[in-house]
């Protein structure tokens, strides 16, 4: 049953699959108008193979795409790596996709899982790496593992103890390797922050707390940062957790508000010094510090730059500058296969199945 508003939108009458019925406009569900010999349904303006299951959730509905698991890696697989890339590279991508799949119980259509976007997706170029690799998995004692992969691994991947929390032994196969082919623009990088960031990402006040130091503590084989610790006015704080906590600390918008691996080194200039009656100190920034005047009286700097009174002149600098450096390489988790890793893989020759298997060393490809 249907019905057609006054300002000539279309809106469906539908029941739920535990009975509750209701209505959803014709604007962003259509479960109708499959294209010749596909069953697709078309929700969002973007068609998906497949059924839909619509589930009342709350005050919302969810809606769930069942379908085969070919299927689902044909839209996969265009939206983890380009379709223009090799197609060997695009067949390994397609084996550890479907293996991911494979032992996963739910699977969402986010970078959560694997970002899935349906039909209205897929390539000539992704299908035939879907269809020339069909039912291939990676295995480990004849089980299909959960296939980890990520952009950039900046030259080696990750021991899986070293930036999660997870047993080693438990996941032999997630062991670092060399990443020899790897030519990534994300393969190494640097990005800049003042004390008042990182005091935030500690929970301090930066208008009433002086950071005095910060210093990245390595813990995995390579140099992964397993915890950072700051030493401030109110007290000395360190911070641990797995790759995404430490990665939080510093955030960066252009990556998803944070660093892109927890593979780097920290250095840190502390651009001022603040004369005392009876000593001087370095400093990262002098916002908050307490400055005399010509009267004896005291006023603290809070504005974004300080103008200061030198034998030569007067000089205007940032009060809190980007001080803390921080220099890494990757982008990801670095557990498994690096996708610009498999890239340079198949363009030196290798095939898809001897490239999986480097990332996951013991393991078989097989059907």
């Amino acid at each position: 049953m249907s019905s057609i508003t006054s300002g000539g939108v279309v809106w469906y009458n539908i029941q739920l699959s535990d009975g509750v019925r209701g209505w959803v406009s014709s604007q962003t569900t259509l479960l109708e108008n499959s294209p010749a010999g596909i069953s697709t349904i078309r929700y969002n303006h973007a068609s998906y193979r497949g059924s839909a299951e619509l589930k009342a959730n709350g005050s919302k509905i969810r809606l769930t795409n069942s379908l085969a698991l070919e299927d689902y890696l044909k839209g996969v697989v265009p939206n983890e790596m380009p379709a223009s890339w090799h197609i060997e590279a695009l067949k390994a991508q397609a084996i550890v996709a479907r293996s991911y799949a494979a032992n996963t119980m739910s699977l969402s259509s986010t970078t959560a899982s694997q970002v899935y976007k349906g039909y209205s997706s897929e390539t000539a170029s992704t299908t035939k790496a879907v269809t020339d690799t069909d039912g291939i998995m990676v295995k480990y004692n004849n089980k299909p593992i959960q296939t980890f992969f990520y952009s950039t691994s900046g030259g080696r991947t990750a021991n899986v103890g070293d930036v999660w929390n997870s047993s080693q032994a438990s996941f032999p196969y997630l062991i670092s390797v060399a990443d020899p082919y790897e030519s990534s623009p994300h393969s190494s990088w640097r990005e800049t922050f003042s004390s008042s960031t990182i005091l935030t990402s500690f929970g301090y006040n930066p208008s009433n707390t002086v950071l005095y130091d910060v210093k990245a503590n390595p813990k995995g084989a390579n140099g992964e940062i397993g915890s950072v610790t700051v030493t401030t006015s109110n007290g000395t704080k360190t911070l641990s957790g797995n790759e995404n906590d430490i990665r939080k600390l510093f955030p960066v918008p252009a990556a998803y508000n944070m660093l892109r691996s927890n593979w780097f080194t920290l250095s840190a200039s502390k651009g001022y010094t603040i004369q005392r009656a009876s000593s001087s100190d370095g400093a990262y920034s002098v916002n908050g510090a307490q400055v005399m005047l010509a009267n004896g009286s005291t006023v603290a700097v809070n504005s974004g730059t300080a103008t200061i009174q030198t034998a030569s002149g007067t000089i205007t600098r940032e009060a809190d500058p980007k001080s803390i450096e921080i220099n890494g390489k990757g982008w990801g988790h670095r557990i498994g296969m690096s996708q610009y890793g498999a890239k340079g893989f198949a363009e030196n020759g290798t095939k898809a199945e001897d490239i999986v298997r480097h990332y996951y060393p013991g393991t078989t490809v097989s059907k």
